[in-house]
């Protein structure tokens, strides 16, 4: 009893020891989850306790469970960690990506709007619910389709797509523009598993799709797209034939 006591208590302060060193590396206002530290499972009580320690003794700051921070008082205040530093700890595990932002962040990053949104909206493969991670508040959507992290990008164009009506404050011939740019940028093949991911969309995002992908030369990819939709479907996106020449083919008025 008194040996396994023994071994415990060295497997702590070893945990503490290596806490504090990765604490100490850390700058201020960086994000710290029980992924940055390396210890096995048997020994992720001991590391909630270790930090749970370094909280009460004002090392670290808590910003939700399993979530810490080094602090440092400015004259503006404590220096917390961004919000980007937010999305990307709860958008990976284990060192793997599971889930991308989307909604207005996402139309923000692309350069769609100039709004930037109160809640952050994630996509991942389960939904979840709303989260509070210190002042960001977090609305989990289920992704329509099984994606990897290699699909992300792709899966940002057709969200923004699928959204295309809900972005505010849009000027439809310049977001025409961008998104037939984004697109153009994509390898041959990325082309190909955009169509792909696509087909897991509504019916609206696949035919405005279709209709760049035409667009951009791609007329006999965008078959597959089109042979996806009921040909006597409208789709009211509210796009001029100046903007989209095409749109009439693809039923979008």
């Amino acid at each position: 009893m008194n040996g396994d006591y023994t071994l415990y208590r060295k497997q702590n302060m070893s945990i503490m020891q290596q806490v504090r060193e990765r604490i100490e590396q850390a700058p201020p206002g960086q994000l710290l989850t029980y992924a940055d530290f390396q210890v096995s499972d048997s020994q992720l009580e001991a590391l909630a306790a270790a930090l749970s320690r370094l909280a009460k003794q004002g090392v670290i700051n808590r910003l939700a469970k399993g979530r810490y921070y080094k602090p440092k008082e400015t004259v503006f205040g404590k220096v917390k960690p961004s919000e980007k530093e937010i999305i990307k700890s709860l958008s990976t595990s284990k060192g793997k990506v599971k889930g991308y932002e989307s909604g207005l962040g996402l139309y923000n990053q692309l350069g769609l709007t100039t709004q930037v949104p109160q809640v952050v909206t994630l996509i991942t493969r389960k939904q979840r619910r709303v989260a509070n991670i210190g002042k960001t508040k977090i609305r989990y959507v289920q992704s329509p389709t099984n994606f990897k992290e290699s699909d992300i990008d792709k899966l940002q164009i057709l969200d923004a797509l699928r959204g295309f009506k809900k972005i505010p404050d849009r000027n439809n011939e310049r977001t025409i523009l961008m998104m037939l740019e984004y697109i153009e940028k994509l390898a041959e093949r990325d082309t190909d598993r955009l169509i792909e991911l696509a087909l897991d969309y509504n019916p609206a995002t696949r035919a405005l799709l279709g209709a760049l992908l035409e667009q951009l030369g791609y007329a006999q990819e965008a078959d597959r797209l089109r042979e996806s939709l009921n040909p006597l479907t409208k789709y009211k996106l509210g796009i001029r034939d100046s903007i989209l020449p095409n749109r009439k083919d693809w039923n979008i008025i």
